[in-house]
């Protein structure tokens, strides 16, 4: 699969540089950041997989009545 990209120049020239500096054509390297960067993200939010905070997926009206989640019953 072939993809375009637009790149700012001074980033371009960058990744020419670093390329060049490790011996790669700079499709391998950008391949190789990519894949790189990809593996680093976290499969799941760690925020959301606490345990301790979140036992489930919690309820489903929160956007709607948050307040009343985050500050009680006014009434």
């Amino acid at each position: 699969m072939n993809t375009q990209i637009s790149l700012p120049p001074e980033l371009k020239a960058r990744i020419e540089r670093e390329a060049n500096a490790r011996g790669m054509s700079v499709p391998d390297f950008l391949r190789e950041s990519l894949e790189h960067a990809l593996a680093q993200q976290p499969a799941e939010d760690p925020l959301f997989a606490d345990t301790a905070v979140y036992r489930d997926g919690g309820p489903d009206d929160v956007a709607a009545n948050h307040d009343r989640y985050l500050y009680g019953d006014a009434s």
